[in-house]
C-alpha cells in the first residue's frame, strides 16, 4: 500500500511539474521613465504543438504590436504571430501586456546564432529592441 501511495504521489507531482510553463528567456530595459520587456516560454500545450509564447510588456500606451522582427547580422526574420486570448496579470497598473504565440520553426529553421536582437514595432510608431538568444531554443 505504501508503494502505491508513493508512486501515485510521484505521478501527480510529475504531472504538475510538466503542466507548468517552461521559461526560455526574459529580457528587459528599464530607466527612470521607461520599461519594456519580453518573456519567452512554452507550456504543456505549446510544447506539443511546437509553438512559443511571448509576453511583451511596456509602460507606454499602445493597442497592438504591428511587427516582431528578429535580426542577426544580415538575417532578418519577420515573425508571423497571433495574439493570445489570455490576460496577463500584474500588480503594476501602468504596464501594458501583449501576449502572442508563434511557431518555433520560424526561428530554429533560420540559423540565427546566439547573438540576435528582437524588435517590437507598435501601432503608436515606437519600436523597442532587446537582445535575443536563439541558441536557447535548440
Amino acid at each position: 500500500m505504501k508503494t502505491f501511495v508513493t508512486l501515485f504521489a510521484l505521478v501527480v507531482l510529475a504531472n504538475l511539474a510538466y503542466g507548468q510553463k517552461k521559461n526560455i528567456d526574459y529580457q528587459f530595459f528599464r530607466d527612470t521613465k521607461q520599461y519594456y520587456a519580453f518573456e519567452l516560454f512554452k507550456n504543456a500545450d505549446s510544447e506539443k504543438t511546437g509553438e512559443l509564447m511571448l509576453n511583451f510588456t511596456t509602460n507606454d500606451s499602445f493597442t497592438k504590436i504591428e511587427k516582431i522582427l528578429i535580426k542577426a547580422g544580415a538575417v532578418e526574420v519577420k515573425l508571423k504571430f497571433k495574439q493570445r486570448a489570455e490576460a496577463v496579470k500584474s500588480d503594476n497598473p501602468e504596464q501594458k501586456f501583449y501576449p502572442v504565440i508563434f511557431s518555433e520553426k520560424e526561428i530554429t529553421d533560420k540559423n540565427l546564432g546566439c547573438e540576435a536582437q528582437i524588435v517590437f514595432k507598435l501601432d503608436n510608431g515606437l519600436s523597442y529592441t532587446l537582445p535575443f538568444n536563439a541558441c536557447l531554443l535548440k
